[in-house]
């Protein structure tokens, strides 16, 4: 039924949590996981402004691409461990459009797992939820995961 499934990964326990959903349904349906993980430039330009492509933006950067590579690495290994193959992606931009649009056109994904919560409150606070553009934006069909409240 779904052949390519997105999962973004932001490192937080909610995007494990859909990582897990979406390991089980590429069993089940015999798909290939693409896992993205985007270094969301716009919150770094926020964080260092005046720094914009000086060394504090560029140190603030190579520690996003630096955690975002560990955290694909983690997810490749979960997927490896369910026999289920994999993409790992991590790009520069602007986390909601890339989600919704870019990369499921890019790469005909016909489902994108997301958790319903991620790792930056304050920017939800201030732009809104990825997950929310997300569902009303995508290309793709979407499912999202919440995480219990235990």
């Amino acid at each position: 039924m779904y052949k390519n499934i997105l999962v973004p990964l932001d490192g937080s326990d909610n995007a494990y949590l859909a990582l897990k959903h979406a390991i089980k349904l590429a069993q089940k349906f015999d798909s290939k996981l693409f896992l993205l993980n985007v270094i969301d430039v716009t919150r770094l330009n926020v964080y260092s402004p005046a720094a914009y492509g000086g060394a504090l933006y560029t140190n603030l950067l190579n520690v996003a691409k630096s955690s975002g590579q560990e955290i694909l690495i983690k997810a490749q290994g979960m997927a490896h461990e369910a026999d289920v193959p994999t993409k790992a992606i991590q790009v520069n931009g602007a986390p909601k459009a890339i989600i919704a649009d870019d990369i499921p056109t890019q790469y005909d994904i016909e489902l994108i797992v997301i958790g319903k919560t991620g790792t930056n409150a304050m920017s939800r606070l201030l732009l809104g939820s990825t997950t929310t553009y997300v569902v009303r934006k995508a290309t793709a069909n979407v499912t999202v995961i919440n995480m219990n409240d235990n």
